[in-house]
């Protein structure tokens, strides 16, 4: 009994230890037994002013740097340990601070602090000006759409809303720059196709001012309400918080965004052009930006309907096109939607003028693919059987510009899993043809996208509905075949493939059973540093397929390696892709028969002044995986 009790007392010793161990610094979130208290300024923050233009408000928190804290200030907030303010305005202001504990977000209570004087230094910066008027001044305004359907800044985007990604902001919207990467996509659709965005209706005005400080008034004509507040205009990060008043937006909205006032992104901003962002963040949908687009009062008031364009851009179709539509042998094509899991690419997407895709992602109904079009060309007979099984049948007609006549119609068939993306003929029962494609491997007829006209509220075209069909053929049936393609690229990423993709591209190979195979990458490169081989899809119908590197050549001669010491694995280290990788070149894991110099990033044995070609053995079923998922991760 006394050897128990000694042992539950060095039990109970080594437990205190490791308890009084534990510090909150040592976790990330932080004590949860943290109150709001503990938050309060000169305890978790401190407010102090810069000497040499008290204007300057700092804050910075006293909290271990293993918290992470988010500040909560007249311009927005920020979620880093120190924040510097321009306040150009004189008033009592408010702050607090917020840190993310193991209990949950916790605020502390609000600190006051003032700023004596205006500083008219921090609202010199033009848009201010282009926001309220000017100091002593006040502007309107207006969200662009009316009851007639009309928006009126239709030069700079299709109707008073528009989505994009995440990490868009002032400098891809108001600047029109690229950006490298990141969350980078934007739709804006005409409220004339697309109801469903927001109702037609003049929905009131928000006006700002400069006069003894900075004031906004936000009529919402669709409640009926007025709110009147402040503003603060953040120059530097481009973004705009309101103080009891709120972005003038549509109802429909309400519940899908958490935040109307606060660190808002300023989108654009000119003298008859605010564009303002808040953030999705409630809704199934996912995230993105909802940007709303205004106008200026002065704008809206003298604006008048502008002339239709005498010339509009159109598709540029492939040569001797018509004859790939209209074939003189076989007179009866059938075409169904494309089927993403066949690698066929998008059933449906948005299209610019000239047919070019703008690869917005919409998540399609269930079974679109069964949607099958007959076209007899013979007797300019068409069929259109819906994924349901209804038909709609008659006569068609193709001009020389492309553009089909259906005279019964095409029918009215949901494609978006949503809803809001319909496949349909214009009121004029017409669809035009936007591209037209052969397959690679067998030359025969592939793609055929068929486009139905957006029009913005003045009735000018400004983009397509582009719907994918695939032409069936004797050939696609015959068996499966999957693209193979050898990648490549130096340690600076300057080779690129048609300037989109972002390495090197070999021509399509493609796999249609056990055998060799050749892939060469064409041209000079002193500073090799990346090559790999992905075959496409290959592993979702041979799931025990080996791909072994037979030979590999530079510039004619060969080069020693030892196949087992180059990884395989999946595309992406992603097992969702069923497609086979090879990297040859790796230089985060370069195999040890290949010497790497890690001072100049270069495969030393690969330098070449015309070619490298890898010839590749593939061996569709090799009894067990070769490639599994902890080995493609």
């Amino acid at each position: 009994m006394k050897i128990i009790n000694k042992i539950y007392s060095l039990l109970a010793a080594v437990m205190i230890l490791v308890m009084a161990s534990c510090s909150p610094d040592e976790f990330g979130l932080g004590d949860k037994n943290l109150s709001s208290e503990d938050l309060a300024e000169n305890i978790a923050f401190t407010i102090t002013h810069d000497e040499s233009n008290p204007n300057i408000v700092k804050f910075k928190s006293l909290l271990p740097s293993s918290y992470s804290v988010v500040f909560d200030t007249p311009q927005g907030r920020f979620q880093q340990d120190e924040v510097s303010l321009k306040i150009p305005f004189n008033g009592t202001y408010q702050a607090r601070i917020g840190v993310e504990t193991r209990g949950g977000f916790l605020w502390g209570p609000y600190a006051e602090f003032k700023v004596d004087d205006f500083c008219a230094e921090f609202v010199t910066d033009p848009l201010w000006t282009y926001l309220s008027g000017g100091v002593g001044k006040s502007k309107r305004w207006k969200l662009d759409i009316d009851a007639n359907v009309i928006t009126k800044h239709s030069d700079l985007w299709a109707g008073p809303l528009g989505f994009w990604g995440m990490d868009d902001d002032w400098s891809t919207c108001m600047m029109g720059q690229t950006a490298a990467a990141g969350d980078h996509w934007n739709w804006t659709p005409g409220i004339a196709d697309n109801s469903w965005v927001m109702s037609a209706m003049d929905y009131g005005y928000m006006e700002f001012d400069l006069i003894g400080g900075a004031h906004v008034t936000v009529y919402n004509a669709e409640t009926g309400e007025t709110l009147k507040g402040t503003y603060m205009l953040d120059t530097d990060n481009h973004t705009i918080t309101f103080s009891d008043a709120e972005l003038l937006h549509n109802s429909g909205h309400d519940q899908v965004a958490t935040n109307w006032r606060s660190g808002l992104k300023l989108m654009g901003l000119a003298d008859d052009r605010l564009q303002i962002a808040t953030v999705r963040d409630n809704s199934d949908e996912g995230k993105c930006l909802l940007c709303y687009n205004f106008v200026s009062e002065e704008y809206w008031d003298n604006w008048t309907p502008s002339a239709p364009e005498n010339t509009q851009v159109k598709p540029t179709l492939m040569t001797d096109w018509r004859d790939w539509v209209e074939q003189k042998t076989n007179k009866e094509i059938t075409y169904k939607l494309a089927n993403p899991d066949n690698e066929e690419g998008r059933q449906f997407d948005y299209c610019n003028l000239d047919g070019s895709a703008k690869g917005i992602q919409l998540t399609a109904a269930s079974g679109i693919e069964d949607a099958t079009l007959v076209m007899n060309s013979e007797s300019k007979s068409y069929i259109y059987t819906a994924p349901d099984g209804s038909q709609v049948s008659g006569k068609y007609t193709l001009n020389d510009e492309g553009v089909f006549t259906f005279d019964k119609g095409f029918g009215n068939t949901q494609l978006s899993a949503t809803g809001n993306y319909n496949m349909h003929a214009n009121a004029d029962n017409t669809l035009r043809i936007l591209k037209v494609s052969k397959d690679d491997y067998t030359g025969h007829l592939k793609d055929l996208w068929l486009g139905s006209q957006c029009l913005d509220d003045q009735g000018n075209l400004y983009q397509y509905q582009a719907y994918h069909w695939v032409a069936q053929s004797a050939s696609s049936a015959s068996g499966p075949k999957y693209k193979a393609n050898l990648f490549f690229n130096n340690s600076g990423w300057g080779w690129k493939h048609d300037g989109d993709i972002a390495n090197y591209m070999s021509t399509n190979v493609f796999i249609t059973g056990d055998g060799d195979y050749s892939l060469k990458f064409e041209g000079a490169e002193s500073n090799p540093y990346l090559l790999y081989i992905d075959v496409n899809k290959i592993l979702k119908d041979n799931p025990n397929c080996d791909i072994t590197i037979k030979s590999i050549k530079v510039d004619g001669k060969s080069v020693d390696f030892d196949d087992t010491l180059i990884p395989r694995g999946y595309t992406n280290d992603d097992p969702s892709t069923n497609s086979f990788r090879r990297y040859v070149l790796n230089p985060w894991g370069p195999a040890a028969c290949f010497k790497f110099d890690s001072g100049k990033n270069e495969f030393t044995d690969f330098k070449c002044s015309s070619s490298i070609e890898v010839v590749i053995t593939v061996k569709m079923d090799t009894g067990a995986p070769v490639v599994t998922p902890s080995e493609g991760k």
